[in-house]
């Protein structure tokens, strides 16, 4: 894919950019369930990286990012830990971080391919 994610502070291409939500109370905003993780990716990442996803076979796009957007999603959203993201996603199964991150990217790419409304 040519147009990764940089996890860098500041990424030389605002397509790259990761703009999570931030709360003043909390800070950083930590999905609490699949659903809320794959809107909040819609949200944090630029419209153009979006498109360029929608184009791309999943596996391309899992390949991609698992050092990149993967690695932020389980330094970021905590998924070494208990909370109630990792607690959905040990319910399906799924309890290693890594794949964690994996899973929710895939959800997020099959999210990408449905119809818009």
């Amino acid at each position: 894919m040519d147009l990764p994610i940089e996890v860098t502070p500041e990424p030389t291409d605002p397509k790259q950019q990761i703009n999570p939500t931030y709360s003043q109370e909390t800070g950083l905003f930590i999905p609490s369930s699949i659903e809320e993780a794959v809107a909040e990716l819609d949200k944090m990442l630029h419209p153009e990286f979006i498109e360029k996803v929608r184009t791309i076979p999943q596996a391309e796009f899992l390949d991609s990012q698992h050092l990149n957007l993967a690695m932020w999603i389980r330094n970021n959203w905590e998924l070494w830990r208990v909370n109630p993201l990792t607690q959905s996603l040990r319910g399906l199964g799924i309890t290693d971080p890594d794949e964690m991150s994996a899973f929710l990217l895939g959800k997020f790419w099959q999210h990408l391919q449905q119809p818009s409304t």
